[in-house]
Formats: C-alpha cells, sequence, structure tokens
C-alpha cells in the first residue's frame, strides 16, 4: 500500500483520486477535462500519478475509449461515494445561505414533461424568479453535456454509467381499451387467455414492444402507432385498439383495464439524470428535490 508522507501530499491525493473518478465515470480525458474545467494533461499526470502511487493501473486506455481495470472498478465502488458525500457536505456548508439563480436546462419527455413535470418546474420558477428556466420535450434520448442541459428526465432503467441519478416516481401501467372495443371485439370480456391475447389489434407506442412484469415483452398487431401515449390512449379511445398507457392516463379516458394470462404490465420508472453529481449547482439539486416532492406521476 502507498505511503502518504504529508498532509500536503493526501490533499493532492484526494484531488488526484476526485480526477480518477470523474474520467472512470465518463469514460473519456477529455469530457472529465470539461467537466471538471481543468486541462486534459492534468487530468492525464493526475492519473498516472495516482496509479504510480498504488503500484497498479486503474484505466485501460484505447483510441476509442477508457475503461476501469478491475483495480479501478474496485476503487470507483469503494472511494465513489465517500468523494460524493464529502462533496455534498462542502457543498452544502458553503451555498446554506446562497439563493439559486441562473439559467436551468431541463430535458423531459413529452408526456411527463408537459405533464407532472412541466407544472412542477412552473411552480419552481414561480418560487425561486432568479432562476430562468427552459424546459425541452423530446421523446429522443440526448447528451446531456453535448447539448449543454443542467438536468434530464428518462425512464428507467439508465444503463448510462457517465450520469448519475435518482429515481422521481414508479408509475403503473396498464393494458385497456374502450368499452365499445371490448363489447364488439371481446365479447364482453375483459380478461383474456394468452392466444386470444395476442391476436388484438393494438395502438403502438413509437412501435415498442410492451414490457410485462414477468420479464417478457409482447408485440401486437399495429393498427396505430403513434410517439405520444397521449395520443395513443385518444386512439384507444376511439375504438382502434388495445394501448398499454400509464393507468391515470387510461382511467382519465374512459378505457376499460384487460387483463391476460400473460400477466401484468410492468411498471416505468421515471429518473433525473445529470452528468455529474460533484458539478451540481444549488439550482439543478433543488429542482430535482422539487420534483421528487411534487410531481408524483400520473
Amino acid at each position: 500500500m502507498a505511503k502518504f508522507g504529508t498532509d500536503h501530499a493526501m490533499d493532492g491525493m484526494i484531488d488526484d483520486v476526485s480526477l480518477f473518478l470523474e474520467v472512470a465515470r465518463a469514460r473519456s480525458f477529455s469530457r472529465a477535462a470539461q467537466r471538471k474545467k481543468t486541462p486534459p494533461s492534468t487530468v492525464s499526470r493526475a492519473v498516472r500519478r495516482l496509479e504510480e502511487h498504488l503500484g497498479v493501473q486503474l484505466l485501460e486506455r484505447s483510441s476509442r475509449r477508457v475503461v476501469p481495470t478491475a483495480e479501478g472498478a474496485r476503487l470507483v465502488e469503494r472511494a465513489g461515494p465517500l468523494a460524493d458525500e464529502l462533496s455534498d457536505v462542502l457543498r452544502e456548508a458553503a451555498d446554506r445561505n446562497v439563493r439559486p439563480a441562473g439559467r436551468l436546462r431541463v430535458t423531459a419527455p413529452m408526456m411527463s414533461g408537459a405533464g407532472p413535470i412541466g407544472d412542477a418546474l412552473v411552480a419552481f420558477a414561480a418560487r425561486y424568479p432568479r432562476v430562468s428556466v427552459e424546459l425541452h420535450l423530446s421523446n429522443q434520448i440526448i447528451d446531456l453535456v453535448e447539448e449543454g442541459f443542467d438536468l434530464g428526465f428518462r425512464a428507467g432503467p439508465v444503463s448510462d454509467e457517465s450520469l448519475a441519478a435518482r429515481r422521481v416516481w414508479s408509475m403503473p401501467y396498464v393494458v385497456a381499451a374502450s368499452p365499445r372495443f371490448v363489447q364488439k371485439h371481446l365479447r364482453g370480456k375483459t380478461h383474456l387467455a394468452a392466444a386470444l391475447f395476442r391476436e388484438q389489434p393494438a395502438v403502438s407506442v413509437n412501435g415498442a414492444p410492451w414490457r410485462l412484469a414477468s420479464g417478457e415483452r409482447v408485440l401486437l398487431r399495429e393498427a396505430f402507432r403513434v410517439n405520444d401515449p397521449r395520443v395513443a390512449v385518444r386512439a384507444a379511445a376511439e375504438g382502434l385498439g388495445l394501448v398499454c398507457a400509464p393507468q391515470e392516463l387510461a382511467r382519465g379516458a374512459g378505457l376499460v383495464e384487460i387483463t391476460s394470462d400473460l400477466g401484468a404490465p410492468a411498471p416505468r420508472d421515471l429518473f433525473a439524470v445529470f452528468p455529474s453529481r460533484r458539478m451540481m449547482p444549488k439550482r439543478v439539486r433543488l429542482a430535482i428535490d422539487w420534483i421528487r416532492e411534487r410531481a408524483t406521476g400520473w
């Protein structure tokens, strides 16, 4: 194990660990340097210096990617939460009395962004008038760093290891249809055998299969496809087919819930995602907490 001679050397080692964690999470020296507002050469020297002190290789480097070695992954697992907690404590002490200000750029899915998230952000902007909120609605996965967003909201699971994530809510989904469809096509039945269920026409959101709680994915015959669940529910209300949609949205449209031998749809988790927890301004932290407390889904 490496030995550290002075407090100054220990401070330098902590800085090196911080830069290494940024590189490991971003999988890129250049992105880590951008987030830390530090020259790439400084980041590279810090990681090399840390590897020399510990006597192990922490990162595998190639022209296309940077990934932690087994030793590097263990260091991320052990040191990452400690570094984040220390950063939170220091940041809280520093800005306890600082009023949030500046631009807050947020991206969110069209449905939840126009609904609970948008409503919460409107109230947030009224509560903190020095914060200028910009909300961009899109169902596309947007690179937060490249596009300059402070905060994003995504359906889980979140697989991007360069992003930190906090769960906002878990939204129950149901399969539903209009009362007219139930009577005309299902003979009044609201529980279907698997074979009969698979034969039904469906209103699809982006052509994606329906995820069931059992883990199975089901793709029915498309009668109508759209990229907004609200329109999909309206199409189902017109009798075009079954739809898999948020429970409250389906109930609000007067749809009837349909069950089958295949099981229930899996609930959808929505996460707040952000590029770096340790670089997060106060306005972003407050916005995340505000939305988690007030936006409870549909």
